[in-house]
């Protein structure tokens, strides 16, 4: 019940380094498909749901490393902007990784 205080918060962001980051992958993206530029609103949402599938397919990736790491249930929740019990469901296998 009592968890200890956390030291390793930082809830996510989206700003304008994130916005920044992310135009610049789009960019990218798009030039490695062969699109050309300026991309049309069809274009900019392939590669927007292109790069969101990845980024869905690397998260568990990284959530499993973290617990590897010993980072708490917490400590993950805080990092992904939910609660710990919400990241443990989502992310935890059952029977094997309650804590």
């Amino acid at each position: 019940m009592g968890e200890t205080r956390r030291d390793h918060y930082l809830a996510p962001a989206a700003d304008s380094g994130t916005e920044a980051v992310l135009g610049a992958a789009i960019d990218r993206l798009g030039e490695r498909r062969g699109l050309p530029a300026p991309r049309d609103a069809s274009a900019r949402l392939h590669l927007l749901a292109s790069l969101s599938a990845e980024v869905n397919r690397l998260v568990p990736l990284a959530v499993a490393d973290a617990r590897a790491e010993q980072c708490s249930w917490a400590q993950i929740g805080d990092l992904l902007g939910v609660t710990r019990a919400s990241a443990q469901q989502r992310y935890g296998r059952a029977g094997t990784d309650e804590s």
